[in-house]
């Protein structure tokens, strides 16, 4: 058993339901979560000058609509999920705590426990660590199953690198990106290690 259940944040906050566009969407962080309630927002007719606001302007226009699980699966809409590659989510977690690009993303890092001389191997070990006592750990870097326990029962689970390809819906795929961070190109980790670490989101979400 987690010592921190999903029963808390995670689970009640990441699925936002947009019954004008027929859907649930199941967020996870670090998966383009902002871009994407901030188009869904926008599409239905709400104002985000995505040039000048914060990506998490969309999650504060949102909060109401936040659903559990439960009513997910029986309010007769649509399901999506979105996930991505173990390694670019883990990266992007890394350059967010470590180069973090605005106050918002500052306290992140703080939150999360985050030792800003850190290397991403340090970083790693420390992720191990807390699975390994039996806690989901951060948001930004916690298991993507975990977000979606039954992808079964999802209608519609796209991988982020293939975003607009699979795009299944009329209405249009997000066209902007919030929240950039930092790139590190050529970034060095134990790259066998984050696979035996999130082995089960590689499993499950077919990388």
């Amino acid at each position: 058993m987690l010592k921190s259940e999903l029963s808390k944040k995670i689970k009640r906050d990441n699925i936002t339901s947009f019954p004008e566009l027929g859907i649930n969407y199941w967020g996870i962080n670090k998966v383009a979560t902002s871009t994407l309630v901030n188009h869904f927002v926008l599409l239905t007719g709400k104002h985000i000058n995505v040039q000048v606001s914060s990506g998490q302007k969309g999650k504060s226009l949102s909060k109401t609509r936040a659903v559990s699980k439960e009513i997910a699966y029986t309010n007769g809409l649509i399901n999506l999920g979105v996930v991505r590659h173990p390694e670019e989510r883990f990266e992007s977690c890394y350059r967010h705590f470590k180069f973090p690009k605005d106050d918002v993303q500052a306290v992140g890092g703080k939150k999360a426990n985050f030792d800003p001389a850190w290397t991403a191997d340090d970083f790693l070990d420390h992720i191990e660590r807390v699975f390994l006592a039996g806690r989901i750990g951060n948001k930004h870097y916690s298991k993507q199953t975990w977000y979606i326990p039954e992808p079964g029962r999802l209608d519609h689970i796209i991988k982020l690198e293939r975003l607009t390809e699979d795009w299944p819906f009329v209405f249009p795929s997000p066209q902007f990106v919030s929240n950039p961070t930092t790139k590190v190109w050529n970034l060095k980790y134990n790259k066998e290690k984050l696979h035996e670490i999130y082995q089960c989101d590689f499993d499950t979400f077919g990388y």
